[in-house]
């Protein structure tokens, strides 16, 4: 079973995923959720115990998602297959660049996806 210590370094994790998909710093997010951004690595890290009001601000006004609050039985893990092979290495290369690089190349991808979709 989980700790709380486990569950605020869990969603700290996925806070900085959702950030840095965005292509947000932590200070851009902080800005956009009405926090500082010293306060949006100390979360990210799990460091920090979030208020609701907070969390709300960061996934809502910073992230622009919505908030998914559930309560239950943990799911069971179910793996995820393998990506393929080429997948995999163009992920691992964009990993690689810059934040200013990986940032651009994202949004090249993303529109591209856009594209094929129609």
């Amino acid at each position: 079973m989980a700790t709380a210590k486990d569950a605020l370094r869990t969603l700290g994790l996925v806070i900085r995923g959702r950030r840095e998909a965005r292509g947000y710093t932590q200070a851009e997010l902080g800005t956009r959720a009405g926090i500082v951004g010293k306060y949006v690595s100390e979360i990210e890290r799990g460091t920090r115990d979030i208020p609701f009001s907070t969390l709300h601000a960061i996934v809502e006004d910073g992230l622009a998602n919505h908030l998914d609050v559930r309560f239950g039985k943990a799911p069971a893990r179910v793996a995820k297959p393998a990506l393929p092979r080429a997948i995999e290495e163009v992920a691992r290369q964009i990993a690689e660049l810059s934040p200013e690089s990986r940032t651009m190349v994202l949004g090249i991808v993303r529109q591209l996806l856009r594209l094929a979709k129609k």
